[in-house]
């Protein structure tokens, strides 16, 4: 058994150690145009014709005053911070004043989230992406700082691998706390009950952007109810092993097809899309031990 697992795992190492400047480059810029490809999706000022009772204030905002607030949820108020949020993350796909430009975007993008969360329940499907915003603004200032005051002792290029592993570990572990959440919390009735049918019901029922309206049959299709149970506890498995992704690349070829159908699933039946999720899987695939010049060699083009 033991050797099985050896096997099953493969030799363990730490996904883009080798990573170079070129490829940190790619991951901002990638980022970056995920973000706002997310905001050109949202038309954030239609929240502003909501009612302000319905305001349950997230995050920081909870902290401004009254008079700041009624003029932030203003059609023009949401409309100036969706153009600055935009033109923020602009800036960083030119790579110019990385730092700087990374954490004005980080604040904006929180305050978004911070937004969007006020009207709403609670969702995690940006979470991550948040956080790879926070781990690039990071150690950008990191990179600035040790080339500004100790350039003979730390080259740039040996920092390129910190983020890209940094952002690894934010996705696995956001994977492995929702499995041990739900053995936690539900034990072990959330695989033999109706969780399923349950879930796939009130998500469909829920006004989401991307609307099937599959879910809320699933308990009139015996195969389909069969199907989702007996999955349950396989991607539950998957997510509290996530962060095995970070040293094993034949676990990470289980875990990619694996989690991917989960999320199509998700949509399909659950109105669910994480495709901020998907887009980050990119960065399980180790680029820099398969091309070269995405590896830590000096970089002539920096």
């Amino acid at each position: 058994m033991a050797q099985t697992l050896r096997n099953l795992i493969g030799p363990l190492i730490l996904i883009h150690e080798k990573a170079g400047p070129r490829l940190l480059r790619f991951v901002r810029f990638g980022v970056a145009l995920l973000w706002i490809v997310k905001l050109l999706l949202d038309p954030l000022w239609r929240l502003g014709e909501l009612p302000h009772d319905l305001l349950q204030l997230t995050g920081f905002l909870a902290f401004f005053p009254r008079p700041v607030i009624d003029q932030l949820f203003s059609p023009s108020g949401l409309t100036t911070l969706y153009a600055i949020t935009l033109i923020s993350l602009l800036l960083c796909l030119t790579n110019r004043a990385y730092p700087l430009a990374a954490t004005v975007a980080c604040f904006f993008i929180t305050a978004y989230s911070c937004v969007i969360r006020s009207f709403g329940p609670p969702v995690h499907t940006d979470i991550v992406l948040i956080l790879a915003c926070y781990a690039l603004a990071a150690y950008g200032w990191a990179d600035f700082i040790a080339a500004r005051f100790q350039p003979d002792r730390v080259s740039p290029a040996t920092w390129s691998s910190y983020p890209l592993v940094t952002i690894i570990c934010f996705l696995t572990l956001s994977y492995m706390l929702v499995g041990f959440n739900r053995m936690e919390t539900g034990g072990i009735r959330v695989f033999t009950g109706d969780t399923m049918e349950t879930w796939a019901v009130d998500a469909s029922l829920r006004g989401y952007y991307f609307n099937t309206n599959i879910g809320w049959h699933v308990p009139e299709w015996p195969l389909a109810v069969l199907f989702l149970r007996l999955g349950l506890p396989v991607i539950t498995l998957f997510e509290m092993t996530a962060p095995l992704c970070l040293v094993s690349s034949h676990y990470r070829w289980l875990f990619i097809p694996t989690m991917l159908s989960f999320h199509l699933l998700s949509l399909v039946f659950m109105n669910i899309f994480f495709f901020d999720d998907m887009f980050l899987y990119l960065l399980l695939i180790d680029w820099s031990r398969r091309f070269p010049a995405l590896s830590g060699q000096p970089d002539t083009a920096a």
